[in-house]
């Protein structure tokens, strides 16, 4: 379902009086809520978990677009509506070598990267990067600085959690629970009505598809190493 279909079955759920709108767009009064209900509902949803399949993406970048540079923001690693980085996914190779050379591209934390790379002769040195860090601004900062070589580096990161803008908008996530979306609206609308029966029945179907979204759309939970 798109943005509109969505905002026309909350309407038919929920009762309201009228006929379907039209458009999502330039509504009033009691249309503008539904139709706020739902984008908000959206929202909410991405936003219940940082890690959801759908909301992750791919990304590369060549290290010799400009020279010795070592830390790129998420625009330059063409990362397209950036929101976190997906931190185990990292790898890189050699431009020159093809992936052939590729090698998984490890993880450490930004004060020990500091104290690492970020200090002394290896603020200067030129080299094959070993690992990355993440800075506070959330940029990629390879340790130690590409050398003229140049690398191709490539991984994962999830998408930041937005709004539908278009009529024909439609929820990445996959279309069979895309009626999670109508049922947390119409929560919001039992609430915001006084209307009990629509708070429980939007309470009761939204946990349901949620529970089977998690189950499909998050990682699989594992049991870490013995302790001792």
């Amino acid at each position: 379902m798109n943005w509109l279909q969505m905002v026309q079955r909350l309407r038919s759920e929920a009762g309201v009086s009228g006929a379907d709108p039209v458009s999502c767009q330039n509504q009033t009064g009691e249309m503008l809520r539904l139709v706020r209900w739902i984008n908000d509902a959206w929202l909410d949803i991405q936003n219940v978990h940082a890690d959801w399949f759908f909301l992750r993406g791919s990304f590369a970048f060549n290290t010799n677009t400009v020279t010795a540079q070592q830390s790129y923001t998420p625009l330059q690693c063409n990362a397209a509506n950036f929101g976190n980085w997906k931190r185990d996914s990292m790898r890189i190779y050699s431009v020159g070598l093809g992936v052939s050379n590729e090698m998984i591209l490890p993880y450490i934390g930004w004060d020990e990267f500091r104290n690492l790379y970020l200090y002394g002769n290896m603020r200067l040195t030129l080299q094959r990067p070993v690992l990355y860090t993440i800075d506070p601004q959330k940029n990629f900062v390879l340790g130690a600085t590409p050398d003229a070589s140049g690398y191709t580096v490539d991984g994962e990161y999830y998408a930041v959690a937005s709004y539908m803008v278009n009529d024909t908008d439609i929820p990445v996530m996959p279309v069979q629970y895309h009626m999670a979306i109508v049922w947390r609206a119409l929560l919001a609308y039992g609430l915001y009505e006084g209307a009990s029966e629509a708070v429980d029945r939007g309470a009761s179907e939204f946990k349901t598809l949620m529970a089977r979204m998690q189950q499909d759309q998050l990682p699989t939970m594992t049991f870490g190493a013995p302790l001792c």
